[in-house]
């Protein structure tokens, strides 16, 4: 599970560790990478797996026009230990809301994941319409697995798809299926499930 605009002891939330929460709620494992201090605490990016996870990492990617106090943007990646030892690489990204930004954003994220050689899922919300040139370079190397007509956002009535999960195209086999859940309004986006297939 890929989550963005996550708190962890932020005031405005009640100084809580919300994936250490979630983790303990669904028994979970987690990860948190922080985009910037934020209220008391910080505010970024999670992960949550089924799986144990093993290395993760906080790529930065870059904010435009540059802004000292806030450079960059976190790239939350794990590494996820699947049965028969196997690993994927899992990822959540939050993108800007300007076009320059996303498609520097875009550059990034190809160059930190593009030569892995296990395959990769890209989760985030990327505050671009699937038609967008950011969205379709990243169709570059990955495959978005939900259906363009499938709107996200907002969580009432929604106009736009701007949430993805993405598969590495050289990895994927299928995607079974997705699915908008339009009747759990926990967030301002709708949330997005895709179950796939991925090449032995």
């Amino acid at each position: 599970v890929g989550l963005q605009e996550v708190d962890s002891m932020c005031n405005r939330s009640g100084n809580i560790d919300q994936m250490k929460e979630l983790a303990a709620i669904t028994g979970m494992h987690y990860a948190f990478v922080r985009h910037f201090a934020y209220d008391g605490g910080a505010y970024g990016l999670g992960i949550l797996s089924k799986y144990p996870i093993g290395k993760v990492e906080n790529k930065r990617i870059s904010i435009l026009p540059k802004d000292e106090k806030k450079p960059s943007l976190a790239f939350l990646t794990a590494e996820i230990a699947l049965p028969r030892n196997r690993k994927l690489l899992f990822g959540s990204v939050h993108y800007s809301l300007n076009v320059p930004s996303r498609l520097k954003q875009t550059e990034e994220v190809l160059q930190a994941v593009g030569s892995s050689d296990i395959p990769v899922i890209l989760t985030g919300d990327l505050n671009a319409n699937p038609d967008s040139k950011e969205i379709l370079n990243l169709g570059n190397y990955f495959t978005e697995t939900g259906a363009s007509n499938r709107f996200t956002f907002p969580v009432k009535k929604p106009t736009k798809k701007i949430d993805y999960i993405m598969v590495s195209n050289s990895h994927l086999d299928k995607v079974v299926r997705s699915v908008v859940s339009n009747d759990i309004h926990l967030s301002d986006h709708l949330p997005l499930t895709s179950v796939v297939r991925l090449k032995n």
